[in-house]
């Protein structure tokens, strides 16, 4: 809520928990008891399933600031806008993560449930934001019009994060000598911080 603002962290924060219901009622048909592995799993989905709901409801959040549509377009234009990216990046996620459970031998009963019920919470969790998080940011995020003047429209190169990053990044694209000792220091530091394992006693 400090970093969305409150109606943006509310869309986000009801998403989460209908997620993990949805998980944990699978997890029950599945026969998968609550155990330190299935919680793990729903730890480490934690960070990835508000991904999904974030990238909605932000690019919701931007298409009514910008009033270029009506709000009920403007939030399906907003979806369409991002939808295939999110579906795309939940599936690589889920790609990554489920041929763990093909694992054989004595740790593959041990270990299958987590790469399964995270795959399962990606899924939801990319349900939940294709189909709750638009309806709850159609809520919320819309904000109410008030009389009177219209606030000037902030400009992102207005913005101080942005004159920050602009700052540092323009010199690496503008001139090539610092553009290479940057790569070259970031090289050093990789280097540097591979030798530690062969040093260590």
């Amino acid at each position: 809520m400090l970093a969305m603002g409150w109606r943006g962290g509310l869309v986000v924060f009801l998403s989460v928990p209908v997620t993990f219901a949805l998980t944990l009622f699978t997890y029950y048909f599945m026969h998968y008891t609550l155990n330190r592995i299935t919680l793990f799993a729903l730890v480490f989905i934690t960070g990835i399933v508000v991904d999904d709901s974030i990238i909605i409801a932000e690019n919701m959040h931007r298409h009514f600031k910008m009033k270029r549509l009506p709000f009920k377009q403007a939030a399906i234009y907003a979806i369409n806008e991002v939808g295939n990216p999110t579906i795309l990046a939940t599936f690589t996620v889920i790609a990554a993560i489920l041929p763990m459970a093909f694992v054989s031998g004595l740790m593959g009963p041990y270990m299958g449930p987590m790469p399964v019920g995270a795959s399962i919470a990606m899924l939801f969790s990319l349900l939940v934001a294709l189909t709750l998080t638009p309806y709850l940011g159609y809520i919320f995020l819309r904000g109410k019009e008030k009389p009177g003047k219209e606030k000037p429209v902030l400009r992102i190169e207005q913005t101080r994060i942005y004159n920050i990053y602009y700052s540092f990044i323009n010199p690496l694209l503008e001139v090539r000598w610092k553009r290479r000792a940057f790569v070259l220091g970031i090289v050093v530091v990789l280097l540097g911080s591979l030798m530690m394992f062969y040093k260590k006693r």
